[in-house]
């Protein structure tokens, strides 16, 4: 019978044993270890281990639930940061375990909302977290371009100005998305990132109009938005562009997760850049 229990920042060595042993058959493309992917990540997501949640098998963790906590539209939030189950404990309903065990603590703490995110071909996950009274909220595409796959437009009604801009500056530019970025991919998340980012403005006659955003460790471009008065106009591939032939890696491809599949325009460009689909999300949420 496993013991679920409240996690500390000083058992990551442990989370990160389990980790291995529930994704052994997951191959990590990263300039990293698979240790420090985690725990950057785990800060990005903003993850409290003291409302994580570890499944104990006598004093052996076998599973783990990583929580991030942030505010989210206006109200404190709890996001499923990183669930994991070593394959022989799967089955028994440690998830759902960890999840009710965190629940009462989340409540006490004045979470008032639970996110997650979902592929859709999971149909029993997305059976189960129905079940639980999880509603899907959004879905998202995930793309990727293969480098030697991108296109570039012949001619510019632009030529922006870009250049590298600190993480503090980022808030500002959130004023041209049309919508809430997904928790993965918020703007507060890429302010919490303690590894490199590559963060790039651009700007036309010292006017900030387009913000580009890539954060090696997961390998994906994070934010890619441009000032709805300059749309059109070639900002988004110039700052696509200049990030390509700067770019140097050992990895074949870049990725581009939870686009709003409702912004046809975005896709649009991105087909355009030569992006292609490889999976979606659901954007799932319970309310406390």
């Amino acid at each position: 019978m496993c013991q679920c229990r409240f996690l500390s920042e000083a058992q990551f060595p442990q989370i990160a044993k389990t980790f291995d042993e529930a994704f052994a058959d997951y191959h990590l493309k990263s300039r990293v270890s698979a240790k420090e992917w985690l725990y950057n990540r785990g800060v990005k997501n903003a993850v409290e281990y003291d409302y994580s949640v570890g499944a104990f098998d006598g004093e052996r963790m076998v599973g783990f639930t990583l929580v991030g906590i942030d505010n989210w539209l206006g109200q404190l939030a709890a996001f499923d940061a990183g669930t994991g189950i070593i394959p022989d404990y799967r089955g028994r309903g440690l998830a759902k375990g960890m999840f009710d065990f965190a629940v009462p603590k989340l409540r006490e703490r004045g979470v008032g909302q639970f996110l997650l995110e979902v592929l859709q071909v999971n149909e029993a996950a997305i059976k189960a977290y129905r079940k639980a009274g999880f509603q899907i909220t959004r879905e998202f595409d995930c793309l990727a371009l293969e480098y030697r796959n991108f296109k570039v437009a012949k001619s510019l009604a632009i030529d922006p100005q870009i250049r590298p801009i600190p993480k503090k500056e980022v808030a500002s530019f959130s004023e041209f998305a049309d919508w809430q970025p997904s928790w993965e991919n918020s703007f507060a998340s890429i302010a919490r990132i303690p590894d490199e980012v590559v963060i790039n403005g651009a700007y036309v006659d010292g006017e900030p109009v387009g913000l580009f955003v890539y954060y090696p460790l997961l390998n994906w471009i994070m934010s890619l938005v441009v000032k709805r008065a300059f749309r059109r106009k070639g900002i988004a591939t110039v700052l696509l562009a200049k990030f390509m032939e700067s770019f140097d890696s050992d990895v074949s491809k870049i990725s581009l997760v939870n686009v709003d599949h409702s912004d046809t325009g975005m896709l649009g460009f991105l087909e355009k850049m030569g992006f292609v689909e490889f999976t979606r999300q659901y954007e799932m949420e319970l309310d406390l």
